[in-house]
């Protein structure tokens, strides 16, 4: 439980690429300006909805986070080193994370991270780009699944150098040993089935004042 933020002390002017929290579904949700509309609205980037949402000036704040009694600018959420994962908007791998680690910060909220997997066009050394922080989440653990997966269930299938979500269209023998799920990638750029070794747990980021 916590008071809400103040009102803050001067107009703040939003401009693409800020990170905000948002007022949407009776709640305060974490997100990015992704575009700005005429009439002073926006569309955000929310992160528990994984979609953009147009809204008005007044449902947007800048994020804050409650610490010791007192309302304080939010903390660093990527440290230098770190090993995290990466949503990328590029062509034919939108919708997936893949493995990177954090170079350093490179402005308000945005990081220059280097990919563990993708490489640059001369194949010569990893790709780096900078990174929005929304679009950066720490590796998510490993949770053994006793029973195995079931068809139908949501999974994360690495695929293409990347995790994609999707759901297992059906379970089919490996080596007369093992069985892998066939899991049917649910984002459209991507190809429509694909035979995964590697499956987990689906899971979502969230940051928590």
């Amino acid at each position: 439980m916590r008071p809400p933020p103040p009102p803050p002390e001067k107009k703040v002017q939003f401009k693409v690429e800020d990170e905000v929290e948002a007022f949407y579904s009776d709640g305060w949700w974490e997100g990015a300006i992704i575009a700005e509309h005429s009439g002073g609205k926006f569309a955000v980037f929310l992160r528990g909805f994984d979609e953009q949402i147009v809204l008005e000036e007044k449902d947007l704040r800048l994020p804050v986070q409650w610490v010791k009694g007192k309302w304080e600018p939010r903390f660093e959420q990527f440290t230098q080193g770190m090993q995290v994962e990466v949503l990328t908007d590029e062509d034919g791998l939108k919708g997936a994370w893949f493995a990177a680690t954090i170079i350093e910060p490179s402005g308000e909220d945005k990081y220059l991270i280097e990919y563990k997997t993708l490489r640059n066009d001369d194949d010569t050394e990893f790709l780096r780009e900078v990174i929005r922080a929304c679009n950066i989440r720490p590796c998510p653990p490993e949770i053994i699944v006793v029973d195995g997966f079931k068809v139908w269930d949501a999974v994360d299938a690495y695929y293409n150098e990347g995790w994609w979500v999707g759901v297992i269209a059906k379970s089919v023998k490996h080596d007369n040993l093992t069985h892998r799920g066939k899991s049917r990638i649910l984002d459209e750029s991507a190809a429509p089935e694909a035979s995964c070794l590697h499956l987990k747990v689906v899971l979502k980021w969230k940051t928590v004042n």
